[in-house]
């Protein structure tokens, strides 16, 4: 299988949105409440991502595997004051049925040098606290969690975030 990267433009909205939606209903099942992901719509997330993108506020990288779209990460400048001069992951998304063969390794390490070529060493991203897939995995990816937590409202349910971070020479 052959797998390649490709910067996103706010032309791949939709694309990247489909990938968002379609990853939450598995990714955050018995996270987020059922009901809000059965009517989550795969268009839910255009507007911000074509904001982002085409205003050049973040970054996009697409991956894709025999001509089919199946991952995406979005990154950049951190949005945080506190944590300026840092490199931020804001988002990193595989099709459900793409996990666990190493494609996120392999998108997370892409986005990761593309940031050190804009000259970050410093980095951090935000998990779901219940998210236990995603803590293992962006601990062994050098990502530590800290205590700071951030609480966002997500299907009517008040749902814990985490910040992670990593540290390069």
């Amino acid at each position: 299988m052959m797998t390649e990267f490709r910067n996103a433009t706010g032309a791949d909205a939709g694309l990247i949105s489909h990938l968002y939606a379609t990853s939450w209903r598995k990714a955050y099942r018995g996270i987020i409440p059922p009901d809000y992901l059965e009517r989550l719509p795969d268009d839910y997330w255009v507007p911000s991502v074509r904001t982002w993108l085409d205003s050049g506020r973040f970054s996009g990288l697409m991956m894709w595997r025999d001509g089919h779209p199946v991952g995406c990460a979005i990154y950049g400048r951190g949005r945080d004051d506190r944590y300026t001069g840092w490199g931020e992951v804001v988002s990193l998304y595989l099709l459900p049925d793409c996990t666990r063969q190493g494609l996120g390794s392999a998108l997370l390490a892409e986005a990761l040098r593309q940031m050190r070529a804009d000259g970050f060493t410093r980095f951090y991203l935000w998990c779901l606290q219940n998210n236990t897939a995603a803590d293992a995995f962006y601990r062994s990816q050098g990502f530590k969690p800290t205590s700071e937590q951030a609480e966002d409202q997500i299907g009517g349910e008040a749902l814990v975030e985490r910040r992670y971070v990593r540290v390069e020479a």
